[in-house]
């Protein structure tokens, strides 16, 4: 399983470059698409088609193939397999036949996006594309609006607009949103904002909605447990008259919160109070 570039073709790892000029074969999730990246680093290889609409008999081919003593390697069109593209199926397959699956990592929309978003990541909850309508939609952003940390989602051009006015109608105007566009390529672009704000840009034609979007979410401030927001009201005051070490220290004694959690929400905490106190 290789992962491969998500736009600029020098993102490519050295370990995918001579994994996919040794392995008999290569798997694509579109062959015209792979076979552009394989001319780009010199490789000639046979190539299969492997995607969401054949994957079940492909997945029995390619055991076969493995069977056979071949080396197969699998891309998607861009990023690494299995996140919102084809593989896990295949990988399945591979797996009850006894046989051996390496991951060749590389790049990733969902890692390049958190990377520049600015919020922390101690906690995120990734749900890919949402489906396009039906209950099945509001109900997934439902109940990523009760999760704590950050909500990622991936959306297409022709529905960012009907997707952020649902979020939302859910998150509310004042929930922080990083948008995140064509990672790596000609017209990447990276913002901050609020919900609200963003649906403005986006309604009056002001944002470009060209392009692949990356959107992440802060969630909404209420999703901290009563016992967190006790926890963030005893660090407010220590760290009024004690440095960030000294303040984790004492407060995890008076709470018995988890260490790390103290320390993730005082960092929290003293950027909230340093630029805002």
């Amino acid at each position: 399983m290789v992962g491969t570039p998500i736009g600029n073709l020098r993102d490519i790892t050295l370990r995918a470059i001579d994994i996919l000029r040794e392995v008999d074969i290569v798997a694509t999730e579109d062959t015209r698409v792979s076979r552009k990246l394989l001319e780009s680093i010199g490789v000639q290889k046979r190539t299969i088609a492997h995607h969401l609409y054949n994957e079940r008999k492909s997945s029995e081919g390619i055991v076969n193939l493995l069977q056979k003593g071949k080396s197969v390697a699998f891309v998607s069109d861009a990023g690494t397999p299995c996140i919102s593209d084809p593989g896990a199926l295949l990988v399945s397959k591979v797996r009850v036949a006894g046989l051996k699956v390496i991951s060749i990592p590389g790049p990733s929309a969902l890692t390049a996006a958190v990377a520049i978003s600015g919020f922390s990541a101690g906690t995120l909850h990734f749900h890919g594309f949402l489906p396009p309508k039906g209950p099945n939609r509001m109900a997934t952003i439902e109940e990523a609006a009760k999760m704590k940390g950050i909500q990622i989602f991936f959306e297409a051009p022709h529905r960012l607009k009907a997707t952020v006015q649902d979020l939302l109608s859910t998150f509310g105007d004042d929930c922080k949103i990083t948008v995140c566009k064509e990672l790596t390529k000609l017209f990447e672009k990276s913002i901050e904002s609020t919900l609200g704000k963003f649906f403005e840009a986006v309604n009056s034609g002001e944002f470009d909605t060209r392009g692949e979007f990356v959107l992440i979410l802060e969630g909404p401030l209420n999703n901290y447990s009563s016992e967190e927001n006790e926890l963030e009201r005893v660090l407010d005051v220590l760290l009024e008259d004690l440095g960030v070490k000294d303040a984790v220290r004492l407060a995890t004694r008076l709470t018995g919160e988890n260490r790390n959690l103290v320390y993730k929400i005082a960092l929290e905490r003293k950027i909230i109070n340093h630029d805002f106190g």
